[in-house]
């Protein structure tokens, strides 16, 4: 089909000629249309054509946001993989296959759902288990702002004071049960019911040797050397205090209760008597005769 033009200079016969023959010979006669082709213009026509054409030999692709594209007979299709993300290969006959390669890198990971696995690892909301076992082995540090128990009784985290990690038991009578021997440096630090600067501290002296201290099975209080007015007479066994233990002088009489000393407590005992003028006795008088 030829170019065909009316220059400004021809007259308006020419141009009705150009214009006859361009409709007759070069866009064709709208009665000669195959009856299965219903539009009555040239871009209708098309357009069916089109239709027609990739129904048959041909198919239309589209994205998520409606966007399509016509691959008619003839065209070639092609699908890009994107770099350690996802790869294509294409395999006879008429086969294409998408996998991932050995090392994968995704920006942003989303899954949509309750559970999502990856390898073993399953995420169920906010759980994390292993599918295949019962642990899951962390090989780096684990930091999280608070450490729980499967039930909360138990959970240790950093609001002590001044920053000091907290194990926290909930549990009845709030107990916790350590199944193990602790091993600890060098003092024991009791903070008390109130958090303040006076704290009692239960402290060794660096051993040489092995040692051994034994609480008794009893219910007491612990009395050092610093105590005082704490031991009674029920805490000392028999012959537990003996005149090595009494300084001199030291129980005056305020100290004795009445009728306390008899004439067995005395040495040497020698006694004296008071007679009526009868002979009977009317009073003994006991002393040490040493």
């Amino acid at each position: 089909m030829a170019d065909r033009t009316v220059a400004v200079t021809d007259t308006l016969e020419t141009f009705r000629q150009e214009f006859n023959a361009l409709a007759r010979d070069d866009f064709g006669d709208i009665a000669n249309l195959t009856g299965s082709i219903s539009a009555n213009n040239l871009v209708d026509a098309m357009n069916e054509t089109i239709s027609v054409a990739t129904s048959t030999a041909g198919f239309t692709i589209a994205d998520d946001t409606s966007t399509t594209q016509i691959i008619g007979g003839g065209d070639t299709l092609t699908i890009l993989g994107t770099a350690n993300q996802i790869q294509t290969v294409v395999t006879q006959q008429d086969t294409i296959t998408y996998g991932f390669p050995n090392n994968v890198s995704i920006q942003n990971l989303t899954t949509t759902g309750d559970i999502s696995t990856i390898g073993t690892i399953e995420f169920n909301g906010s759980d994390i288990r292993s599918v295949d076992s019962t642990g899951i082995v962390v090989n780096d540090a684990l930091r999280a702002l608070k450490l729980e128990t499967m039930t909360g009784t138990l959970s240790m985290d950093e609001s002590g004071p001044s920053g000091i990690p907290k194990i926290t038991s909930s549990a009845v009578g709030q107990f916790l049960i350590i199944d193990a021997n602790p091993v600890l440096q060098t003092k024991l630090v009791f903070e008390g019911s109130s958090a303040d600067d006076f704290e009692t501290t239960l402290q060794v002296t660096n051993p040489t040797s092995d040692q051994t201290i034994t609480i008794p099975n009893e219910t007491g209080t612990m009395v050092t050397t610093g105590a005082t007015g704490i031991i009674t007479g029920a805490m000392l066994g028999s012959g537990a205090v003996t005149g090595g233990q009494i300084a001199d002088d030291s129980i005056g009489e305020a100290k004795l209760a009445d009728d306390a000393v008899g004439q067995d407590q005395l040495k040497s005992v020698v006694n004296l008597q008071i007679l009526n003028s009868s002979g009977g006795v009317l009073k003994t008088i006991y002393g040490a005769g040493a």
